[in-house]
Formats: C-alpha cells, structure tokens, sequence
C-alpha cells in the first residue's frame, strides 16, 4: 500500500484515518461506511487495499463483539470506589513508609536544635577559657612577693630596636 503514487496514497492514509474514528459498535460494511464521508465511501469503492481494510475491520469488530457482549456497564458509584480504593492503597503505602516520612517531618527541628547546642555549648567553653585565664592570671600574682600586678611579656624585637635607637643618638 505505501508502494502507491503519492497522490492515491494520500487517499488511503485519509480513508483509514476516517477508519479510526468510527465507533467500535458499528459492525458491519454498510454501519462503518455510513459514518465516513463521500470521498472516503467513493475512495474504498475503487481501492482494493482501502476494501480489504474495510473488510478486516468489520470481520475483527465482529469476532470481539461476543466479548463486549459479556462487558458489565460501570455504576454511578463506580468512581467513587476506584478513588476510595486508590486512597486507602496510598495510605497502605505510607503507614509501611512512615517512619522516613516521621524522620523527614522530624529533621528540620533536629538541625535547629543541633545549632542552638552548638552555640551554647561553644558560648559556655568560650566562658569556661575565660574563667580558666582569669584563675591562672591570680596564681600568679599570689607567687611574686613585691609584683601586684601581672608582668607583660617581654617584646625582645621591641626591646632590641629601642636600645640600639638610644646607641645611634649622640
């Protein structure tokens, strides 16, 4: 059929679009005809390929017909159902899950709580350093007899340049 001249190609390719859309209850030749247009009807009249496809068509929508025979029709309620099913199958789901999902919900208050322990457990160090100076600054002032006051350290590149300023003056 697609070894066809591009102009009666276009014919067929339009005749099994028309194809496509004819309800599936209608299901002999002259019920599918009758749904498609002018030009479609005249185009399988003279197309054996177009006819053949008409023909397997009507011949598969028959040979599945007793199937849909046996087809139950949905209730009014039958959405209302499927949603209900759906909603308990998700809440199945997410009882099985639920620890993470807990964790998840958990996890931005954890990560607040960790921060503010790290700020007051360094405030608290930082306090406990400063104690600890505080206390070693007053033994030794208890350990000089005359000094009432710490020492400052000595600077000897201070000290050095100071005394050799003092040399070069005359």
């Amino acid at each position: 059929m697609f070894n066809l001249p591009e102009r009666q190609n276009a014919g067929c390719e339009r005749f099994l679009e028309e194809l496509e859309s004819v309800p599936v209850n209608e299901t002999t030749s002259g019920e599918v005809l009758a749904r498609i247009s002018e030009v479609g009807r005249e185009h399988a009249r003279a197309c054996e390929n177009c006819r053949q496809a008409l023909n397997e068509l009507v011949m598969t929508r028959q040979a599945i017909e007793p199937l849909r025979a046996g087809q139950k029709v949905a209730g009014p309620w039958f959405t209302t159902r499927v949603m209900a099913a759906i909603a308990a199958k998700e809440k199945e789901i997410e009882e099985r899950n639920g620890v993470w999902i807990s964790v998840r919900r958990f996890a931005p208050r954890l990560v607040a709580l960790c921060a503010l322990l790290l700020v007051v457990g360094s405030t608290w160090a930082l306090q406990l350093r400063r104690a600890e100076e505080a206390r070693r600054a007053n033994t030794q002032q208890a350990e000089g007899i005359f000094d009432t006051a710490p020492s400052a350290p000595v600077n000897d590149d201070a000290t050095s340049i100071l005394s050799s300023g003092a040399e070069a003056r005359p």
